[in-house]
C-alpha cells in the first residue's frame, strides 16, 4: 500500500468515537445558563421582596452556591456568565445605592469584586473536576468497547482462517467445500456488519445523519430491514403485523428500516433458534411504532435503563458468539436523527420488546398514488 496515509475523514470519525468523550450540546449549554439566570432572578426576588434580606454575606453565598451548581451542571463558560450575573444582580439589588451599578462605598466595591472572582475560580475548579470525570468515563468506555470489538473481531477471523485453510485440503469432498466456503461467507459477513457497525456508530457521534423524508409505506420499511438481517435472522421466523391501515407515512425509510433492523438482530441474537419475532407496526399520536418482541428471558430490572447504553451487553451475553453491544445504541442515535425515541418493555409472556416511535404524517396512499407520487 505505499508509505502510510493519514487517516481520511471518515476514518478519523469512526476513531474518534473511540477516544473522544461526548460533548456538552449548545442547546444543553443554553438551557444551563437560563437555569441559572432563572435561579438568581427568583433569589434575588425573593431576598428583596418578601424576606427583605440585606445581609450581602448571605447573599453573595447564596449566589455562589448557584454558580457552583451550574459549573457541575454545563460548562466551564457557561459558569463564568452566571458568574457575572450573579455579580450583577449582588451589584444592582443589594449594594448601595440600590436599583443602579454605582458603587458608593469602597467595601462594598471589595465585596463585588470578591464575590466575581471567587465565583469565577470556583466555578473553573468545579468544571476541570467535572470534565476530570467525563475523561476518565471515556477512558474507561474506550477500554471497555476495544475489548468487546477485539473478542467480537477474534471469533470470525479464526473461524475464516482454520475454513481457508480446509480448503487446502485435497482430501476434502465438494460437499465439505462447499461447507467450509459457507462458513467463510457467513464470518465475513459478521465481519461486514461489525464494519457497518462501528461506522454508523462513528457517524452518529460526528452527527454526520440527517433525515431524507419521503411518503413510504410502513410495509415498505419493515420488509428492508429483514432483508438487511436475513443472514443473522435465518433462524427465527419474522411474525409480521402491519395492520389494517395502509396510510403512507412520511419518514427517512433508509434511517428507520436502519433502526428496524439493529433491533431485529438483537432480537435474534438474544431468542432460542428456532423461536419467532413478532414485528407489530401500528400509526398513533402522529407517529409511526414499530414494536419488536424476541422470545429470550426479558430485560432485568436493573439492566433496563443500560440497555441502549454504548457497548452495553446484557449479563446473558456470554451466550451469544458475536456481538459488541454497539446495535440497540445505533439504533437510537438513528432513531433520534429523525426526531423519534426507542425505548425497550418486557412483555408479560416472555421475552423483551423494544419500540421505535418516529414523528410521521400521514396520507392515504390512494391520494398520493393519484398525485402520482
Amino acid at each position: 500500500m505505499g508509505q502510510p496515509a493519514s487517516p481520511s475523514g471518515a476514518e478519523a470519525a469512526t476513531l474518534s468515537f473511540l477516544i473522544v468523550p461526548h460533548r456538552v450540546q449548545p442547546t444543553a449549554e443554553v438551557r444551563a445558563l437560563l437555569l441559572g439566570l432563572l435561579a438568581l432572578g427568583l433569589l434575588s426576588a425573593c431576598y428583596v421582596l418578601w424576606l427583605h434580606l440585606t445581609n450581602p454575606t448571605i447573599v453573595s453565598l447564596s449566589f455562589l452556591l448557584i454558580v457552583l451548581v451550574v459549573a457541575t451542571m454545563s460548562t466551564r463558560r457557561v459558569a463564568i456568565a452566571t458568574s457575572f450575573a450573579a455579580s450583577f444582580c449582588f451589584n444592582f439589588f443589594f449594594l448601595a445605592p440600590i436599583g443602579t451599578l454605582r458603587i458608593a462605598d469602597p467595601q462594598n466595591l471589595a465585596e463585588l469584586f470578591t464575590l466575581l472572582i471567587v465565583s469565577i475560580l470556583a466555578s473553573h475548579l468545579s468544571s476541570q473536576v467535572r470534565e476530570a470525570q467525563v475523561l476518565r468515563r471515556a477512558a474507561e468506555l474506550k477500554s471497555a468497547l476495544l475489548e468487546s470489538l477485539g473478542h467480537a473481531l477474534k471469533t470470525p477471523l479464526t473461524a475464516v482462517t482454520v475454513a481457508a485453510n480446509n480448503l487446502n485440503a485435497a482430501s476434502l469432498t465438494p460437499q465439505e467445500r462447499q461447507e467450509q466456503a459457507g462458513i467463510v461467507r457467513a464470518e465475513l459477513d459478521r465481519l461486514n456488519r461489525l464494519f457497518h457497525d462501528i461506522v454508523d456508530m462513528a457517524r452518529i457521534e460526528t452527527r454526520a445523519v440527517a433525515a431524507e423524508r419521503e411518503w413510504v409505506q410502513p410495509a415498505e420499511i419493515v420488509e428492508a430491514a429483514a432483508r438487511q438481517v436475513e443472514p443473522a435472522c435465518a433462524a427465527h421466523p419474522l411474525d409480521i403485523d402491519v395492520g389494517g391501515d395502509h396510510s403512507l407515512v412520511h419518514v427517512d425509510p433508509r434511517l428507520t428500516s436502519a433502526a428496524l433492523a439493529h433491533v431485529l438482530e438483537n432480537a435474534g441474537q438474544y431468542s432460542p433458534a428456532g423461536a419467532p419475532i413478532d414485528v407489530s407496526v401500528a400509526i398513533e399520536a402522529n407517529e409511526l411504532r414499530i414494536a419488536v418482541r424476541d422470545r429470550g428471558i426479558g430485560i432485568k430490572a436493573d439492566e433496563q435503563h443500560r440497555v441502549f447504553d454504548r457497548s452495553y451487553r446484557g449479563s446473558d451475553a456470554q451466550v451469544r458468539r458475536f456481538g459488541t453491544g454497539l446495535g440497540l445504541t445505533i439504533a437510537q442515535g438513528l432513531v433520534a436523527a429523525e426526531g423519534g425515541r426507542i425505548w425497550a418493555t418486557n412483555h408479560p409472556q416472555g421475552g423483551a420488546i423494544v419500540t421505535i416511535a418516529v414523528p410521521a404524517e400521514t396520507r392515504a396512499a390512494a391520494i398520493i398514488d393519484g398525485e402520482g407520487l
